[in-house]
């Protein structure tokens, strides 16, 4: 039997309708989606804004205060570097001071043996005549 082709129509109208307040249907609940995700993506955008200058602060803290540990560090080595000048300079005087008395020493041990050698010259001189 051959339908009618206003049936047809009505009926194909009728399917189009559906379709169109599906698709409606489908649009609406992509557009809560989209929005959704936007009020997700704003958040998120707002929460590493308040990341990198929590970040950003952090680091000029960790800044400060490694310039000032930097700076206890050189004051430290300048103390040092003085210490160690001042106990060299100790050192240089204890080794002349060595040194003289070393060398008082073997004027001594020389002056002594000078002597004995005299002394023992003379005794044996004295035993020969």
């Amino acid at each position: 039997m051959a339908e009618d082709p206003l049936t047809r129509l009505e009926s194909n109208s009728s399917h189009m309708k559906s379709d169109i307040q599906d698709i409606k249907a489908d649009i609406r609940s992509v557009t809560g989606q989209v929005q959704h995700l936007k009020t997700e993506l704003h958040a998120f955008k707002t929460e590493m804004a308040k990341e990198f200058s929590a970040l950003r602060l952090e680091i000029r803290q960790l800044k400060s205060e490694m310039t000032k540990e930097f700076g206890a560090v050189r004051l430290e080595i300048r103390q040092f570097k003085s210490e160690m000048v001042a106990e060299f300079g100790k050192i240089n005087t204890t080794m002349a001071s060595l040194q003289t008395q070393i060398v008082q020493s073997k004027l001594w041990m020389l002056a002594t043996g000078v002597a004995t050698v005299l002394g023992v010259a003379a005794v044996v001189g004295l035993k020969v005549h």
